[in-house]
């Protein structure tokens, strides 16, 4: 009987030091893939960083009117004033009352050119 309950018990602690050893290699594979995120998301931060900056050097006022200054000729660029922008409560007025100018764009005639009511 002393043979037996020795080898229950031999085979218990066997069984409960691999259960151990496979949850360490598992821990080790977790904090491992750990790691390697910790270190791919400070690597996209640098990125994310530079390319910050490189937005914010595209983007310098001086720049940008030196820009619209050399395509002034083709691209009619000019500042942004409140003025370039309607009022809301108009959005709903009919369009029905709007001129036709061949200034706006003289390749469209007047016949291509339809109007629509909100009605």
């Amino acid at each position: 009987m002393r043979n037996l309950f020795y080898i229950i018990t031999f085979g218990l602690i066997i069984t409960l030091a691999y259960w151990a050893y496979q949850e360490n290699v598992k821990t080790q594979m977790a904090m491992k893939k750990s790691e390697e995120l910790q270190a791919e998301i400070g690597k996209a931060r640098a990125k994310l960083a530079v390319l910050k900056a490189e937005w914010a050097y595209l983007n310098r006022p001086e720049r940008l009117i030196h820009l619209t200054n050399l395509g002034f000729d083709q691209l009619k660029l000019g500042p942004i004033r409140a003025a370039n922008f309607g009022e809301v409560n108009r959005l709903n007025q009919r369009t029905s009352n709007i001129k036709w100018s061949s200034t706006l764009n003289p390749k469209i005639s007047q016949s291509e050119v339809k109007l629509y009511d909100n009605e």
